[in-house]
């Protein structure tokens, strides 16, 4: 994926290049409404250049090299829709009062189509603009700044933790006390309630733009493999009906790597899902790429695939690593059962075989997975002594 990638970077180069033109164009037409004098108007158009270049060169390394989180490097037209919207989002606030601008969406938003490096990068080039047009204090800055990176923590794992409510009410609840902080507690009178209007008022169309957004991205990200996955996923599917039909023996040994699969990459914080689909279909061999695009895999599974049948050169992934410890599990289980040894069998001391000949081998050499993950991965194996027994 990453020499595709560079092969389309010039794409990604122009449309850079015309966001950057916009923001200049824009900056001196509006910075040309609001009466500034020429060389700060001047000033200010270079800035933006620089600023939007600083952030595209950091979008672009991170989608050439694969850092784009979820999906976003297949689709990297969401982001640069995402950075248009917030460029003219930018240009509105300097006519807004500091206390009304709605950057709390512009931060998450940019976040969750790139990654949390390049959103918070270009979503606080996107507020000096604003900084710069309105002539706003420093203020306005620390308290966006501040509030966007700590919303963009909260929502950093959405496609694993599906849980927004309470980071949506901790963003807001940042949001509101960055406002009272740097906005009405400095004020030089009395504090009333007309000071709190623009900040609440602020808050609530943060709210609603940012469910907005949270709403668009589950539905495009999130959930669109949704309906692929209950049919990949399904042990009735025409599939692997056909290989349970012509190979029980190979079709239960599938199962239960998938269970493994499942399991270790749930506790482990792994794709679940991909694992799963990954130990149903990693013994289709010659078959496994027609398959893979008949039935349209998701990019997770793809990539899990592609590293285990490449293996033999050093498998990448530390999701590969979990289909082959458990393909090699099952299969020495299974092996020892067949031997008709059940009853003395030390689950124990075959899985400590089987670790033991990977670690030997350089299995892990390549692989990014971690010691606590792999010493995790041995202790849930060891935990599965009851599932064992269901090996056929």
């Amino acid at each position: 994926m990453e020499e595709d990638n560079k092969k389309i970077g010039w794409k990604f180069f122009l449309l850079e290049i015309i966001l950057i033109g916009a923001g200049a164009a824009g900056m001196w037409f509006l910075g040309g409404i609001r009466n500034l004098a020429q060389d700060r108007l001047l000033g200010n158009c270079v800035m933006t250049v620089f600023m939007l270049a600083a952030a595209g060169l950091q979008a672009r390394r991170e989608y050439v090299h694969d850092g784009f989180d979820y999906d976003n490097g297949e689709h990297v037209c969401r982001f640069l829709f995402c950075a248009a919207v917030g460029l003219a989002i930018a240009f509105v606030c300097g006519f807004l009062p500091t206390g009304g601008w709605p950057f709390l969406l512009v931060y998450v938003m940019l976040a969750l189509f790139s990654n949390m490096g390049t959103g918070i990068m270009t979503a606080t080039s996107l507020l000096l603009i604003s900084v710069m047009l309105s002539g706003a204090a420093a203020d306005g800055l620390i308290l966006y700044f501040v509030s966007g990176v700590f919303a963009v923590t909260l929502f950093r794992h959405l496609e694993s933790e599906k849980k927004i409510g309470i980071p949506v009410f901790l963003s807001i609840l940042c949001l509101l006390v960055c406002e009272t902080a740097n906005l009405v507690l400095v004020a030089n009178a009395r504090p009333d309630f007309e000071m709190f209007v623009i900040p609440v008022a602020n808050m609530i169309v943060s709210s609603v733009l940012l469910l907005g957004c949270l709403k668009l991205f589950f539905s495009r990200v999130v959930y669109r493999y949704r309906e692929i996955w209950l049919e990949i996923n399904d042990t009735e599917n025409t599939v692997l009906t056909e290989l349970r039909e012509r190979d029980r023996k190979e079709y239960m040994h599938c199962i239960h790597t998938a269970h493994f699969c499942e399991s270790i990459g749930g506790q482990l914080g792994m794709n679940a899902d991909a694992l799963k689909c990954a130990g149903y279909y990693h013994r289709l061999g010659d078959r496994m790429e027609a398959v893979m695009k008949e039935k349209r895999f998701p990019p997770p599974v793809r990539e899990i695939l592609f590293d285990y049948r490449d293996r033999k050169q050093g498998m990448r992934k530390k999701e590969t690593a979990v289909l082959v410890c458990s393909e090699k599990v099952v299969s020495s289980m299974t092996y020892m059962r067949e031997k008709g040894e059940q009853l003395q069998i030390d689950y124990d001391k075959v899985i400590d075989t089987v670790f033991r000949k990977m670690r030997d081998d350089g299995s892990f050499e390549k692989c990014n997975i971690t010691v606590r993950e792999l010493c995790a991965m041995h202790r849930i194996f060891k935990e599965e002594k009851l599932y064992y027994e269901l090996l056929c």
